[in-house]
């Protein structure tokens, strides 16, 4: 592909729009645990963020919670830049009772939970500091190198433990989070990831990044961001489609630097006629296997 076909390294995810069956049942979570202040709520929907700055918006509506195994929304994934910031989000999993999961994934430290409607949320601190390199092996599976020299999996548990050591008793756990918190990847159960990737990486103009089947992960970004977009299949045979008036993923919101990059996708999507709806400053489209995305300019 040509350097004109990809988008910019400044690409940046917005808001990612999330329909739930009853907001006032989801704040408690979203709100008080993670961490998100309530910037406008209308009764439909709730526009949560940090700082003024939006990052979630839920949609009230929904009839039934996502189930576990259907192909949808996995988790959406809020970025927290210090380890003490991951260690507070912590701290109100455990103390609100809220069950939770966390891993070490060497590029990574995460926290894992899920609201009422079934909806994943990840907390995620970044680590690159950690990472040296990683190799795909002969049957396709994904190795970790770290700095010192040891190798993981990238699965491995996260010591939360360890994590709370970050807090010292002036430390306090409430929220809101940290007020540079932002959305750094999503990520989606596929059925074929494989069309998925034509289609975000042929036509949107992201960079391939793990394309692994045995290891059952694909995802794409930018030079700047590499895992910003994610499709697993992890469920395998089963994997179903979620019913009809489920909670899940409204849409997603992909930032470029500029009009001219949108009317540079836009082009593109008319290319391999895709349909798109377009208007002064938005651009909306849905993917393959109907996951929508709303491309807009920096500023719009």
């Amino acid at each position: 592909m040509k350097s004109e076909d990809l988008l910019a390294n400044t690409t940046r995810l917005g808001p990612v729009h999330l329909r739930v069956i009853d907001i006032p049942a989801a704040l408690p979570l979203w709100r008080d645990v993670i961490g998100l202040a309530v910037l406008a709520n209308d009764g439909g929907t709730a526009d949560l963020g940090v700082d003024g700055k939006s990052l979630i918006v839920l949609h009230a509506g929904a009839t039934t919670a996502l189930p576990p195994k259907s192909r949808d929304l996995f988790h959406v994934a809020v970025h927290v830049t210090t380890r003490k910031e991951l260690a507070r989000v912590a701290a109100r999993l455990g103390a609100a009772r809220v069950k939770h999961g966390a891993q070490d994934h060497l590029v990574s430290e995460s926290l894992y939970a899920s609201d009422l409607s079934g909806n994943g949320i990840e907390i995620c601190f970044d680590t690159p500091d950690r990472f040296a390199s990683s190799t795909v092996t002969a049957d396709g599976s994904v190795s970790l190198l770290a700095r010192d020299g040891s190798a993981h999996s990238g699965l491995e548990p996260l010591d939360l433990d360890r994590l709370l050591l970050e807090l010292d008793t002036a430390d306090g756990i409430e929220a809101p989070l940290a007020a540079d918190a932002f959305i750094g990847h999503i990520h989606m159960r596929a059925r074929s990831p494989e069309t998925l990737m034509a289609f975000y990486l042929g036509v949107l103009g992201f960079k391939p990044h793990i394309q692994s089947t045995s290891f059952g992960l694909f995802d794409c970004g930018t030079d700047e961001r590499r895992h910003m977009v994610a499709f697993n299949i992890w469920a395998g045979a089963e994997l179903t489609e979620p019913p009809p008036g489920s909670a899940g993923l409204e849409h997603f919101t992909a930032v470029l630097p500029s009009q001219e990059d949108m009317a540079a996708v836009a082009q593109r999507l008319r290319h391999a006629n895709v349909p798109a709806r377009q208007t002064e400053r938005t651009l909306d489209v849905s993917d393959p296997e109907g996951n929508r995305l709303r491309m807009m300019a920096a500023g719009d």
